[in-house]
């Protein structure tokens, strides 16, 4: 069973009364439900730990870099390092002081961006949902939770507009993409053979150990990031029967393929494909920052129904180390 505190501290609020109870007890006391009765008080206090699987569960944007939580639904803005190292050394002297070391800072600041969706039930369609076995409250705080998670996969890769929130495939901060090697004309994978498809990728890996300026090599965990579309086109095999996909497992061990849908241009029928360090000298690349994951507010009582609101709150992709990432479009 999830700790309700261990629950709130990962950003999962459900109140201060609340408490998690399986689907067997909340449709037991739903059977006993007197529509015409004040706000149940398992209403104020039910929390179905389907919402966390939920909100935990495996998304594209999880599986490229980690979530982290920076405040709280109070927070409004949240601020952090970067940090770059300067300086050159000269031949010694013993009364010369040339030379030297330092450091240039920055210190970017994202804003909290909060959004919110409601559930609403009933007192009829609660009761008859009773009587075929379906806790109709607690399917409405897992449908709550999948758009908010819909939501936060949306924020972490386009960020909001008009806000200091940015994704990662639009963040300021990033290197200009780069385009794919021409081959008679011909740019995207679907018409390039197995080896075209590597040269390309071997031309983003040379970009990114360009941008790590010795800080990323063979030896770096990274991530490839690509469309379904670029994943089937890297099935394709060369006259060896060797597919792309083989090819980068033996060429680039550390290279890890993360399938991401929103990399696939529908319009042009191409796609963008992204490759990043995980972490450079221990600090992550990239982290999505959230606040809250799921803050359930009060129930409130109406006429014949209950309705409550639920929010959460992100900062989109922040992205730490932006020379730790390559792009190239058209592929």
């Amino acid at each position: 069973m999830v700790d309700m505190k261990l629950a709130k501290s990962k950003g999962f609020d459900f109140g201060q009364n609340a408490k998690f109870m399986d689907s067997a007890e909340a449709i037991r006391i739903a059977d006993a439900l007197d529509p015409n009765a004040t706000v149940p008080a398992y209403m104020r206090t039910y929390a179905n730990p389907r919402v966390i699987e939920v909100l935990t569960a495996e998304r594209a944007y999880r599986k490229i870099a980690p979530e982290v939580k920076n405040g709280d639904f109070t927070t409004a803005f949240t601020q952090f390092r970067c940090l770059e190292f300067t300086g050159e050394t000269t031949p010694y002297g013993d009364y010369d002081g040339n030379g030297v070391s330092g450091v240039n800072t920055a210190f970017p600041v994202r804003e909290q961006y909060r959004f919110q969706t409601t559930i609403k039930v009933g007192d009829l369609e609660q009761k008859m949902n009773a009587e075929a076995k379906i806790d109709l409250f607690a399917e409405k705080q897992k449908s709550a939770a999948i758009n908010i998670d819909i939501a936060f996969n949306k924020y972490a890769l386009y960020g909001v507009a008009g806000k200091a929130v940015y994704g990662l495939l639009n963040d300021p901060s990033l290197n200009a993409a780069i385009t794919p090697i021409s081959q008679g004309g011909v740019t995207a994978w679907a018409g390039k053979t197995a080896n075209q498809q590597m040269e390309d990728l071997n031309k983003l890996v040379a970009q990114l150990y360009t941008q790590g300026a010795g800080h990323i090599d063979d030896s770096t965990k990274t991530k490839l990031l690509v469309s379904p579309a670029a994943l089937a086109a890297m099935n394709k095999v060369n006259d060896y029967g060797v597919t792309m996909k083989k090819m980068v497992a033996d060429t680039y061990p550390n290279m890890e393929i993360v399938v991401v849908p929103e990399l696939y241009n529908s319009t042009l029928d191409t796609s963008t494909m992204m490759l990043m360090a995980e972490e450079i000298l221990g600090q992550p690349v990239v982290e999505f920052g959230y606040a809250d994951k799921y803050f359930a507010h009060e129930v409130v009582r109406e006429l014949s129904s209950l309705a409550q609101k639920v929010s959460a709150g992100t900062y989109g992709a922040i992205v730490q180390l932006p020379f730790a990432i390559g792009t190239m479009t058209g592929i």
